[in-house]
């Protein structure tokens, strides 16, 4: 279900979006879509990565907080040279899990 909400952008952002219209022959309200859609993705993904880094979520809460699957957030961190924070206890537990799903 869609709902309707109204804003103003200056007129340097409605150029550009004149111009992005031209160059995708998107509808304003299809593109504006489309960014919103993009634009919150992006931000969820930059808020996650900065509770992770700041030790505030864990690797797999974080990836919730993103919206994808932990290894697509893997792969986010890498490509933003994020280290992973991954210690000897979480090593440790995470054997523990595996050999006793083997078992």
């Amino acid at each position: 279900m869609s709902e309707r909400i109204s804003f103003v952008i200056p007129r340097h952002l409605k150029k550009s979006l004149k111009e992005l219209q031209a160059l995708t022959g998107d509808d304003q309200s299809t593109l504006l879509r489309k960014l919103v859609d993009k634009g919150l993705s992006e931000a969820k993904m930059d808020i996650a990565i900065d509770r992770y880094i700041k030790e505030k979520a864990s690797l797999e809460q974080s990836s919730v907080i993103a919206g994808v699957s932990l290894w697509k957030f893997l792969d986010e961190m890498r490509s933003r040279n994020v280290a992973l924070k991954y210690s000897m206890a979480d090593a440790e537990s995470e054997i523990s899990r595996v050999i006793k799903r083997t078992r």
